[in-house]
């Protein structure tokens, strides 16, 4: 494999060996808008075909960011993007194979984390949306899942409870009240993480609370009726699994 080449990006092809068939395609978008705030961050690995033009053999997504990018004007079509060219004797599928197999996914507690070191370092949450390509309602869910108890998101690394007993226990910001419940709850309730949530909101009633919805929420707070603003709460149930997409 030679060292890196500049290529022109209208010059390179998605190969069709690549061994990611399942959602090859899924997170373009965000990984586009990473792209363009941040450039390329690896190099693809191609292979020259008959007609002069390379096979990304690794790095499809990448491939598939970038002439999105081009497709917006945002990058040049003809831009020279860095590639690690194979020599004839190098297996393809097997290179593309350990380039899928040996990736490790970054622990979501670890992208908390990151998200929360970038606004405790000034940058606005409108920014770091449009960065990752994600919207601002995501990087609020995440920097309220970094702000659950250090204790609980050690247990949760340590596999000892679920995404969903996180977001159960972003309900508060109290860390204390959050370790209470954690640790007076029996074995079955911890299974449940409704009954966590339940457990920490006593007799205060969510937004999406069948009486709440009955008489509208506007109507029930203007009536002097106090309502707690779950992130997690079922109206956001649909995405709130999705992280970053994986370059």
């Amino acid at each position: 494999m030679t060292p890196n080449t500049a290529i022109p990006l209208t010059k390179l092809l998605a190969w069709e060996g690549n061994v990611r068939k399942t959602d090859a395609d899924k997170g373009i978008d965000e990984l586009a808008a990473s792209i363009a705030a941040h450039g390329l961050l690896q190099s693809l690995v191609v292979r020259k075909d008959k007609r002069g033009k390379y096979a990304v053999v690794a790095g499809r997504r990448r491939l598939l960011a970038l002439k999105s990018l081009a497709d917006a004007g945002t990058v040049e079509s003809g831009a020279a993007i860095p590639c690690h060219v194979l020599n004839d004797e190098a297996d393809a599928t097997e290179i593309s194979l350990a380039e899928n197999v040996q990736r490790e996914q970054m622990h979501p507690a670890d992208e908390f984390d990151a998200f929360k070191a970038l606004i405790d370092k000034g940058v606005p949450v409108a920014d770091v949306a449009a960065r990752f390509g994600v919207t601002e309602t995501v990087v609020r869910k995440r920097l309220k899942l970094a702000n659950v108890s250090p204790v609980l998101i050690a247990a949760y690394r340590n596999d000892e409870m679920t995404l969903q007993h996180v977001m159960a226990f972003a309900v508060t910001d109290d860390h204390a009240a959050q370790e209470r419940v954690w640790n007076e709850l029996s074995d079955w309730q911890k299974d449940d993480p409704d009954v966590i949530r339940d457990a920490l909101i006593g007799d205060e009633i969510t937004a999406d609370d069948k009486r709440v919805k009955f008489v509208t929420l506007k109507a029930y707070e203007k009536a002097g009726g106090a309502v707690r603003r779950d992130l997690f709460s079922e109206g956001f149930k649909s995405s709130l699994t999705r992280l970053a997409a994986r370059v």
